[in-house]
């Protein structure tokens, strides 16, 4: 198979992506920033980060992705064409791209993605199930007897899987994350301090400051913001104690959101679960005890992967340098109107 072959983890926060030979190429915010009345491409990922909460009104930040599917099919093929190229250069043969979806998207959502991929100037193409992407990346390995559950807990989607005897025996997938926890941060300190900040202090307050429980010692942080009284710059304390009363509700919602998909799984894989445990990863696993709380909450112990940002892209990685484990798992590198075809039989069945 001619081309290089590249891995994408295509998520609503960030791109990540990897090759058959290296684990991380790129990992940069999935963002774009057009000028608002040409259209045309001012910056992408680290670029338009740069500018995202401190654009003038002639610019517009489009997330391309969102909740797991595209949300603006324009910006992802020129997200995605932006670092085809970057990697691959001019190469003579154009690359095979590995991407993953959440594994309960519609044949639509599927479709819509396969078609950025090749219009981005993918050669072949082969989608494969995000979440057990994760669960290899967390060291979860496919082939044993005995169940074990992986929950990657992303921007704006929740997946889990039990992974047993070689494959998925159980998944699902949750439409929230931990993105509306920055929301609630921003409209505290709007509303309750007139204070306002931009997308990524709010992230920096998340990750640095929030809790699954009511934290025993208090973390402090300085921020800088802009009052909301005169419009001047602004730096200021922000504490564990302060924000925890404003995310618990977000924080809990996604928890119960968590412990009833997982109530939905069959006694006998619970059982299983119960005896491997239950590895965490994305974004959302790092919230400071969410692995104590949702094992106090599914009576399973819990852990937090060793990188749990970078898990689903070493899943990637893995399928992509082992032809055995890709077609065990019944993946390969197809044309796009091959894929099509497949889904077609498929829905005819």
């Amino acid at each position: 198979m001619f081309g290089i072959k590249i891995g994408i983890d295509f998520g609503s926060d960030s791109i990540k992506i990897c090759s058959e030979n290296k684990n991380l190429l790129i990992n940069e915010p999935s963002i774009i920033a057009v000028d608002r009345e040409t259209e045309k491409t001012v910056a992408i990922g680290n670029g338009a980060n740069e500018i995202y909460g401190r654009t003038v009104n002639d610019v517009k930040i489009i997330k391309a992705i969102n909740r797991g599917v595209i949300a603006d099919f324009n910006a992802t093929e020129k997200i995605l064409r932006y670092y085809l190229q970057k990697v691959c250069g001019n190469k003579f043969f154009k690359p095979n791209v590995m991407i993953s979806l959440p594994s309960d998207i519609n044949d639509l959502e599927r479709k819509t993605f396969i078609d950025a991929v090749t219009l981005a100037g993918a050669g072949r193409v082969c989608v494969v199930d995000g979440i057990l992407a994760s669960a290899l990346g967390c060291g979860v390995s496919p082939d044993k007897v005995g169940g074990r559950m992986v929950i990657d807990i992303g921007d704006n989607i929740t997946e889990f899987c039990v992974v047993s005897m070689g494959g998925i025996a159980a998944s699902g997938s949750i439409r929230c994350g931990s993105s509306e926890i920055d929301k609630a941060i921003v409209k505290h300190l709007k509303r309750d301090r007139d204070i306002v900040i931009g997308p990524h202090t709010a992230k920096e307050i998340k990750q640095k400051l929030t809790c699954a429980t009511d934290r025993k010692t208090e973390v402090a942080l300085m921020i800088s913001g802009k009052s909301n009284l005169d419009d001047m710059p602004i730096s200021f304390e922000v504490t564990s104690n302060e924000i925890f009363p404003f995310v618990e509700e977000q924080v809990t919602f996604l928890l119960n959101s968590i412990k009833s998909k997982i109530s939905e799984i069959s006694p006998e894989l619970i059982g299983d679960s119960s005896d491997h445990g239950i590895v965490l990863c994305g974004g959302g696993s790092l919230i400071f005890d969410i692995d104590e709380v949702l094992s106090e909450e599914l009576g399973i112990r819990c852990v937090v992967a060793d990188e749990p940002i970078l898990a689903k892209i070493y899943g990637i990685k893995q399928f992509i340098s082992n032809k055995n484990l890709l077609e065990s798992n019944g993946y390969s590198f197809v044309f796009k109107d091959d894929i099509r075809d497949k889904i077609n039989i498929l829905n005819k069945r």
